[in-house]
């Protein structure tokens, strides 16, 4: 090979492995871009999770929510914050997370202590749906709170309490008799949440049965359009039986 030649060989390698570096310091720079830009998005959204446009922090909770993991460092934060709303908000947007708050556990069992019930029994269901056992052993401590706040005078306290029992699941099996009893409230959202958490309690909540049919015979649709699904997923002879029944009459 003459020399001329093999200099216009290495010189080609030499800038083609130039041009792979640089794309790659490109690509570095760019993805470290859209880090900084997304940070800088999530602490906005926190930001809004205090407006006074309901609106926008319904808005900023959501697309919290969906970001995932990335977002759960600066919800961490909001949990500790003086203003209510974005405690709210922020622990909202937990619950809805589900599985991907878990790095939020710690924070969350500490909501648990929250001045405000409405906060402590949502962290409750976002730590149901974490699925972690540090989390669930918090949780069986703090069943009783939540069967305590199914008889709040503030409805909301009692739809975020019914709700998060059934987050809960069968964990939440002792709260069968109150929620059975919370099956006569006046609130529909509460009649609700108390249905569709008997059925995620499964099984373990077969004395509920009776009821349930009650309300699927008496409740308004909002209501009884539910107890087919709970019935199932109790599963016992007398719940199948009106399971059978009801398929009957569609036909």
């Amino acid at each position: 090979m003459t020399k001329p030649r093999l200099i216009i060989i290495i010189n080609f390698f030499l800038i083609l492995n130039l041009g792979v570096f640089i794309f790659g310091c490109s690509d570095d720079g760019e993805q470290e871009e859209e880090k900084e830009t997304q940070a800088q998005e999530i602490q906005q959204l926190v930001r809004e999770l205090g407006d006074s446009d309901g609106m926008i922090r319904t808005h900023a909770t959501v697309a919290l929510s969906r970001m995932g993991e990335p977002a759960v460092p600066a919800l961490i934060e909001a949990l500790s914050h003086q203003d209510v709303g974005i405690r709210w908000n922020a622990v909202v947007a937990l619950n809805m997370m589900g599985e991907p708050a878990k790095p939020a556990v710690p924070a969350l069992i500490k909501a648990l202590k929250d001045e405000h019930k409405e906060i402590r029994a949502t962290a409750a269901g976002a730590l149901a749906k974490t699925g972690t056992s540090e989390a669930k052993e918090a949780l069986v401590e703090f069943v009783p709170t939540l069967i305590k706040s199914l008889s709040d005078k503030n409805v909301g306290v009692r739809v975020s309490a019914a709700r998060s029992l059934g987050e809960i699941g069968v964990t939440a099996k002792q709260a069968v008799p109150d929620l059975i009893k919370v099956l006569e409230d006046k609130d529909v959202g509460v009649r609700r949440n108390a249905v569709a958490a008997l059925g995620r309690i499964g099984s373990e909540a077969a004395e509920a049965v009776p009821a349930l049919i009650k309300v699927l015979n008496n409740d308004v649709v909002a209501v009884s359009s539910l107890v087919l699904g709970a019935l199932e997923k109790i599963g016992t002879p007398e719940a199948k039986q009106v399971l059978k029944e009801s398929l009957a009459k569609k036909q």
